[in-house]
């Protein structure tokens, strides 16, 4: 997971392999050895809030550690605890989470049959043994309060990875191929639209994250 554009860099004169402690990351780039999770963002697009936000952006200090779990497979116990806690919309009170994690009702999701295959899997790479990636939501209640000018809507939950023992570091130089599955989120701006990977109708990328 990263907030900015992927470009290559040179080869860092460290060399190729090198032992990472394991205190507490101080950077970005020391996440590949830990487990993080960021939360998905839902915009105030009443007319008339103070300030207005015509835009919420995905930052650098919205990740959250989630600590190494016992389990890869399974959700970060602590980002779930807390989407558990999340007033759910028409008394649906169900966690969805990734198609490969469980089966999931998500319009990406896959119905366990093969027939409905995520539209970001690549067929033959998801037998996942390190490192476990991608989301978990409800469908949150829709908080509308024009008095006081606040008007939410949208599912709330978290994009994570996290892997019992995960690589810290890459090789220092030659060519890296992946081939997998890519888990996204984004930030919500007004009349923000991704017509061919998202739901747009419902508003995601707009009033709230599309994932």
């Amino acid at each position: 997971f990263n907030l900015d554009s992927v470009d290559t860099e040179a080869p860092r004169p460290a060399p190729k392999y090198q032992d990472v402690s394991s205190e507490k990351p101080q950077a970005q780039k020391d996440q590949g050895g830990y487990g993080f999770a960021m939360r998905f963002k839902r915009r105030n697009w009443h007319p008339m809030a103070m300030p207005k936000e015509n835009e919420v952006k995905l930052k650098n200090d919205d990740w959250e550690a989630t600590g190494l779990p016992t389990e890869p497979k399974k959700l970060p116990l602590k980002q779930e605890s807390v989407i558990s806690k999340v007033q759910a919309n028409n008394g649906d009170n169900n966690i969805y989470t990734s198609p490969y994690l469980t089966q999931s009702n998500h319009q990406n999701g896959n119905t366990g049959n093969g027939t409905n295959l995520p539209k970001n899997e690549v067929t033959n790479y998801k037998d996942f043994k390190y490192v476990y990636s991608g989301w978990f939501y409800k469908h949150a209640k829709q908080q509308i309060d024009f008095p006081n000018k606040i008007a939410q809507q949208g599912d709330d939950g978290y994009i994570f990875y996290h892997g019992k023992e995960p690589s810290r570091q890459l090789p220092a130089s030659g060519n890296i191929i992946y081939k997998g599955v890519w888990h996204f989120v984004t930030d919500t701006k007004q009349g923000q639209k991704f017509n061919d990977i998202l739901e747009t109708s419902k508003g995601q990328g707009d009033k709230y994250s599309g994932f």
